[in-house]
């Protein structure tokens, strides 16, 4: 498929667990014509801006959607996203979004748990519900996106925390 005027956008995710709960975040459907659930929980994290470094997006993205400071270390995967566009107006020019997420462990170093904000979204547009903390073994309960998440966070929490290698999530994961 061809197509005119595309772009990849980067964006980053942050995977913090302590005492046996990880970190999420409880979004709303972000994305429309595709099968999502109106509301699931995912990881922190967001857009990388222009000069910005993937470390610094991180912390930035942690703060504005958790209210957390963290120390950023190892990268453990990246996730592809291949949609539709969702904004009719621009269809024509883009009718795909593509975005490569890369997920990093994050240790949490200070703050207060609070839900966060999108600066960029007006107060009616925002996709963020709920920030908690999560338990591990009882993330089968919960509407994780992507659904293989839940899985990981499992088996990177089994194997104590010992460095990951790198994993590819397709965009249909």
């Amino acid at each position: 498929m061809s197509q005119t005027n595309t772009s990849i956008r980067l964006r980053v995710a942050a995977l913090a667990v302590q005492d046996g709960r990880a970190l999420l975040v409880k979004h709303r459907r972000f994305l429309s014509g595709i099968d999502l659930p109106d509301e699931s929980w995912i990881l922190p994290g967001g857009g990388v801006k222009v000069g910005e470094t993937l470390e610094e997006a991180v912390r930035r993205e942690v703060k504005e959607e958790t209210g957390l400071s963290c120390d950023v270390g190892d990268m453990l995967f990246v996730k592809e996203l291949i949609y539709p566009y969702c904004d009719e107006a621009v269809r024509h020019e883009r009718p795909l979004l593509h975005v490569l997420s890369l997920c990093f462990a994050v240790k949490i170093t200070g703050g207060t748990l609070q839900t966060g904000k999108d600066p960029e979204l007006p107060e009616a547009d925002q996709l963020i519900l709920e920030t908690a903390w999560l338990p591990i073994d009882a993330l089968k309960d919960y509407p994780i996106y992507p659904s293989s998440l839940a899985a990981f966070i499992q088996e990177y929490a089994a194997e104590g925390f010992k460095p990951c290698q790198a994993r590819y999530f397709r965009s249909k994961d």
